[in-house]
């Protein structure tokens, strides 16, 4: 088989695959809706809009720690509020609707082209390069949440693997991020050299060794220059305090809906720190749009098994959960995507090509 044919192959599979998923999760509620229903007959839905309102402030928060790193990162240019919180609004839609956190790129792609727009073009390279170093920093206080919680609480054994992979995976970044800017200057200079040799007078597979050299340290050039905000430790604690307040907002979120579906006595405050850690961790590999499926096991599971939940309350609590973290990306993602005069069609399809396009 080509590499064009099982590249298509692997495509069928992924999306029958992901169709199966969201169809059985859809005929299971479909088959319990009416023991489902009157879950959400009960909701108190002033503390559906405090999640909601707390959710909206985690992801400012996140948009503060975004800013900090951005405006730190490119020579007299700084972000406005209004275009990093558009170009979030719209990550976190693509990611809803796409697998695989696709939304990320398209943070870089939306925040690229407004900055094209306003004469002010920049690197793709080092736009990715801020928006990594700011999921380095959400996922390190993420690990400590994870620690605190493996520490102090009962987690599954699957949620105790999964987070030691996802602290493993934290701090190789960080690794490479500090390594990036310790040798910034020898990255630079081996951009110059390979683009030097590239364009001399080799030929043949020597020279197409030297361009893909160029490419490569022209990429991390590029992208080194996204982590000069770790330079400064006062911007560090900054961010560092910006993205604790978001966990807190995003914990908040969570506790006031067990308030809404009135499971707040029975799950109470560390229950929702359960349940944001497993979240978390399931999610950290996404398997279907907005983790359909994936998330319903991350929350009822627990629910059941540590809570005694019933399954019917779990699963409807599962579901107004995801709804109420999904609202702001979805709702706001498509104003934002429409602010931007973009479809998603065209977003989705700029993003998956980015890559390419930066690695070449």
């Amino acid at each position: 088989m080509t590499e064009g044919g099982a590249k298509k192959a692997l495509k069928f599979i992924w999306r029958h695959w992901l169709k199966a998923v969201l169809a059985g999760v859809a005929v299971y509620i479909a088959l319990h809706i009416h023991e489902i229903a009157p879950v959400f007959a009960r909701v108190a839905w002033f503390w559906v809009l405090m999640a909601v309102l707390a959710n909206f402030s985690s992801i400012m928060l996140k948009v503060s720690s975004w800013k900090i790193i951005f405006d730190n990162s490119f020579k007299g240019v700084r972000g406005r509020w209004t275009d990093l919180t558009s170009s979030l609004m719209i990550g976190f839609l693509v990611n809803a609707l796409v697998p695989a956190r696709v939304g990320e790129l398209a943070r870089a792609y939306v925040i690229s082209r407004r900055q094209t727009l306003r004469d002010k073009p920049l690197s793709r390279s080092t736009v990715i390069g801020t928006i990594v170093l700011e999921r380095v920093f959400d996922g390190a206080v993420m690990g400590m949440i994870v620690v605190y919680g493996v520490v102090h609480m009962d987690l599954p054994g699957w949620a105790d693997k999964g987070a030691i992979v996802i602290l493993l995976f934290c701090l190789l970044i960080a690794g490479l991020l500090v390594l990036l800017e310790a040798k910034r200057d020898r990255i630079r200079a081996g951009a110059e050299a390979a683009r030097a040799a590239a364009n001399s007078e080799y030929a043949g597979p020597l020279a197409r060794r030297q361009q893909y050299r160029m490419r490569l340290h022209g990429v991390l050039a590029r992208f080194s220059e996204g982590q000069q905000t770790l330079r400064s430790p006062i911007r560090v604690a900054g961010i560092l305090l910006t993205t604790s307040a978001s966990w807190i907002s995003q914990l908040m979120a969570v506790y006031f809906s067990l308030y809404a579906f009135h499971l707040e006595n029975s799950v109470g405050f560390f229950g929702a720190l359960l349940l944001l850690i497993l979240i978390n961790v399931a999610g950290a590999l996404p398997a279907t749009p907005g983790n359909v499926g994936v998330f319903q096991l991350a929350t009822v599971i627990p629910l059941m098994l540590t809570y005694g939940i019933s399954e019917h309350n779990a699963l409807g609590f599962s579901i107004g959960l995801q709804a109420i973290e999904g609202s702001i990306g979805l709702g706001v993602g498509s104003a934002c995507l429409f602010r931007e005069h973009l479809s998603f069609k065209e977003v989705k399809k700029e993003s998956i090509s980015l890559e390419e396009q930066e690695i070449g």
